[in-house]
């Protein structure tokens, strides 16, 4: 088991231009080039990639879904994920951090239906538009790899493109049911991910948003038909997965780590979300 899950920064890519903020290269290539990229890891950066060739899996936070043409990916950082490709997988991936985008376009970056939220699909099936995506990013390809006057600023128009085309087509095929309430199960869930280890009820989070309990409780069964505490516990699993998979910490090690006192009290909360044990878990990876 290794002790811990690689962080990657655009500086570690290949060909990567030093103070650079955005980074692009071919899927193909890329696999070739860097090793252990196929290994369990996340990124400090924003990520899509385009598929337009190939099969395989990807696995993003302990779900895996199909590889196939015309599938675009979104990274949020921090999330840790893997990949088996076929030999003949053909795309290309984008990066950039966060200050890039944000230079621009502000908070746009954090309303994206496909980032910052562990209840939505980092996937987009785009079989029925490939082309407009082919040539989108063909066309980022050639102004990043074309080293012409304002190159940055050019690039970023096609990063914009992509994310809002992408953006329009996830809505069309996972209609949101209200945006006010959409913009606050985003909100929510900005907060749960910088306050998960140390905020444990759901109460103290809807005071942050000038809501009461029963409110956010009733917004995220709407909008998610899930209430709000389970979308706390859910980030808690998800994170004690991280750490069971990625680290060599005890079981009783992460507990504390995540806020759990009572080793048998995390525990059983680990199974009552997971039906196995820390141990069961953690042993299923090594059969």
């Amino acid at each position: 088991m290794s002790s811990s899950v690689p962080v990657y920064k655009l500086q570690a890519f290949p060909r990567h231009e030093p103070n650079a903020l955005f980074y692009m290269t071919r899927l193909e290539k890329l696999v070739q080039e860097f090793k252990g990229i196929d290994k369990p890891h996340s990124h400090t950066f924003y990520l899509v990639m385009w598929i337009t060739h190939g099969s395989g899996t990807h696995t993003i936070d302990f779900k895996t879904y199909p590889v196939a043409a015309h599938q675009l990916y979104f990274l949020t950082p921090g999330q840790v994920h893997s990949w088996q490709l076929s030999a003949d997988i053909e795309g290309f991936n984008l990066f950039f951090e966060a200050n890039f985008f944000r230079s621009r376009f502000g908070s746009r970056l954090f309303q994206y239906p496909f980032y910052h939220s562990h209840q939505h699909q980092p996937l987009l099936d785009v079989a029925s538009s490939p082309g407009l995506f082919q040539d989108l990013f063909r066309y980022a390809w050639q102004e990043y790899d074309a080293h012409l006057p304002n190159r940055s600023e050019v690039f970023l128009s096609f990063v914009h493109l992509i994310l809002e085309t992408a953006s329009r087509l996830y809505t069309e095929q996972r209609p949101i049911v209200d945006t006010n309430l959409y913009d606050r199960i985003r909100q929510y869930e900005e907060l749960l991910e910088r306050q998960f280890l140390t905020v444990r009820e759901v109460g103290q989070y809807a005071e942050q948003m000038n809501l009461t309990p029963n409110y956010l409780n009733h917004i995220c069964k709407k909008v998610l038909a899930k209430t709000a505490s389970q979308l706390l516990h859910e980030r808690q699993v998800i994170e004690a997965q991280r750490l069971l998979t990625h680290t060599g910490q005890s079981i009783k090690e992460i507990g504390f780590q995540l806020s759990f006192e009572d080793p048998s009290y995390f525990v059983r909360f680990f199974k009552k979300h997971t039906r196995q044990t820390p141990a069961e878990f953690r042993q299923a990876l090594l059969a």
